[in-house]
This record gives structure tokens, sequence and C-alpha cells, in this order.
């Protein structure tokens, strides 16, 4: 009992170290990242997802999306507009003019801006992002990390490279960065003040793979996610997993 909650703490404070960590690179701007890990780590590996120490992903982005303004009822539609007010309306000193068609009720604002999620639904925007696959598959070289997830999604990154590269797709188009900030492999993708989303990879002392989402979007709450992976075993590897989120387009 006594080196399980030994473990338990010593988790709980690299999950602190890590958010910490977070708080330096989102509040403050990415610093510069590595083209090597220092000090020398190996992030290679076939990784399932401990789901039982990990963050409930799912609950925690549904506690974000923002609730849909209800529609306005038929009888709502159809009222007729409010009577004009004395000194309203053409000619009334005290009117406020340009007010709907010359019918007294005021015309609703229109804005052609769409939110941070486009015009795809909240919560797949959000999933894209922040909720971790049921499996990594993560190659490292000196001059490239890819990482694959179990939904064929693959990307891959050149570490320290000091370009930022383009992404666009149904998500929107962000900026993508990726290297090393100490032993942690840093992702960082942004556009601007829309969107803003920082992936930690980290190797354990006791041959686990950490993943910390932090993520940012305007017009919802912000989300840090912990994930907990595992080595997977040959039969996991041999065998493609069935479960997990949705197929979005590569991040």
């Amino acid at each position: 009992m006594r080196a399980a909650r030994s473990s338990e703490a010593v988790g709980g404070r690299r999950v602190g170290a890590l958010l910490a960590a977070a708080l330096l690179l989102t509040g403050c701007g990415t610093p510069r990242l590595l083209g090597t890990p220092q000090p020398v780590t190996d992030l290679a590996g076939h990784w399932v997802l401990d789901r039982a120490a990990s963050d409930d992903a799912a609950a925690m982005i549904a506690a974000i999306i923002p609730k849909p303004r209800p529609r306005p009822t038929q009888d709502q539609q159809s009222a007729p507009p409010p009577p004009m007010q004395q000194g309203q309306g053409r000619g009334g000193r005290g009117g406020q003019r340009n007010q709907g068609s010359g019918q007294g009720g005021t015309a609703a604002p229109t804005s052609d801006t769409l939110p941070s999620w486009g015009k795809v639904r909240p919560l797949d925007f959000v999933s894209a992002f922040a909720l971790p696959p049921p499996r990594l598959d993560v190659e490292q070289q000196p001059q490239r990390v890819a990482v694959a997830t179990s939904d064929a999604r693959r990307r891959e990154f050149e570490p320290g490279d000091e370009q930022p590269f383009s992404v666009t797709d149904r998500y929107g188009s962000r900026k993508v960065r990726a290297g090393w900030h100490g032993d942690e492999f840093i992702v960082d993708s942004a556009d601007g003040s829309r969107l803003s989303v920082v992936e930690h990879y980290h190797r354990r002392a006791d041959d686990h793979l950490e993943l910390l989402v932090e993520f940012k979007a305007s017009g919802m709450k912000s989300l840090s996610v912990h994930s907990l992976y595992r080595r997977a075993t040959s039969e996991e590897v041999a065998t493609p997993s069935a479960d997990g989120p949705p197929a979005p387009a590569p991040r």
C-alpha cells in the first residue's frame, strides 16, 4: 500500500510539473524548440491508452461545448412588431431612424464571422484535437519524429525546424511547429487568437508515455487533458484497435 501511494505521489508531482510547463508554454509563448532532447530520451514504440489512469477526456470535452441558442418559436416569429411610440419613426425628433424598415422594430444584427469551430460541430472540433487516441505508434529518429494513431492518422515532424508549416483542413488553417523542450516532445499548433493546441509527449521512468494536451479556442473554455499510455503487447500490436475517437483530417 505504501509503495502504491508513493507511486501515485510521484505521478501527481509529474502531472503538476507538466501543467506548470504547459502554463509557461501557452502563457508566455512557446519557447524555441530544439532538434534533440536534453537529456536523451526515446519515445519510440507502440503505446496503448490506460483509460483508468487517464482523464475522462470525453466528459471534459462535453463540459466546455457551448450550448446552442434556442430557436424562436413559431409564435415569436409571427408576432407583429411593437407599436411605434410617440416621437419615433419618420420625422420624430426623438426617434431612432433606420429601425427595421420603418416598422418600428430593430433589425437583428448580422455577422459573417464564423466561430472558432467553423462549420463543423463544436464537439467534433474539440475532439479532433483533445480526445486522446486509443493507441499511439511513435517513430523517433534524429531528424524526424512520426506519430501515428489507430485511425490511420499519421503526422511527421522535423524537430527544431525554425519555419512552421501550414495545415489546412476541415477544422481551419493553422501553423504547426514541433521540437524538444528538455526531454518533452512538443507539438504547437496555432491560428492567432482563434486556436492554440500544445501537445506534450513525455516518457516516464516507469516506461509509460504521458500525453498532455492544452487546448484553447475562442468562444469556449480552455481544456487540459492528461493521458497515460503503456507499452502495447505483441497481440495488441498485431490486432488493430476497433474503438476510439472519430477519424478527423490530420492535424
